[in-house]
């Protein structure tokens, strides 16, 4: 099927690569449907594009790549809805605001993007730890990326 996107123009997409989303995300709830696509000259980030709505798309990384010891403690009800029996079995990603000024760059540890890729179902869940941020600063571009 064909998709539009905000960045990337229209796109085939594989009905397999859909990952439905039944709650939403936090404060896009009717927006369920989603794939995950990479970001051009980057392996450390990928978007994750409405599949309803062209004109959006969150940007991601995993944040273990920034934060080794990064383990979300998630509700076990909330891994349940997502046919998931613990956080290891999930694909468990971060949400990136990247500002005018990108040495600002954060991350969101506190409410990750859980995905169960086995069934394709995501939800957007709260980490219980109490010592994770929604802006967690990060170093993402090198000088050499800022320029071009």
């Amino acid at each position: 099927m064909k998709i539009k996107t905000k960045f990337f123009g229209e796109i085939e997409v594989e009905e397999e690569k859909i990952i439905n989303f039944p709650n939403g995300i936090i404060g896009f709830e009717d927006l369920k449907r989603y794939i995950i696509l990479d970001h051009p000259g980057s392996e450390i980030i990928k978007w994750l594009q409405s599949v309803e709505e062209k004109d959006f798309a969150l940007p991601v990384v995993d944040p273990v790549g920034f934060f080794p010891e990064y383990e979300p403690i998630i509700n076990e009800n909330d891994l349940k809805k997502l046919n998931l029996n613990s956080i290891e079995d999930a694909v468990v990603l971060s949400i990136l605001t990247v500002p005018q000024d990108v040495n600002k760059t954060t991350v969101n540890l506190k409410a990750p993007i859980v995905l169960n890729p086995l069934e394709r179902l995501g939800a957007q869940l709260i980490a219980e730890n109490p010592d994770y941020q929604i802006k967690q600063p990060i170093k993402i571009f090198t000088e050499s990326q800022k320029e071009s």
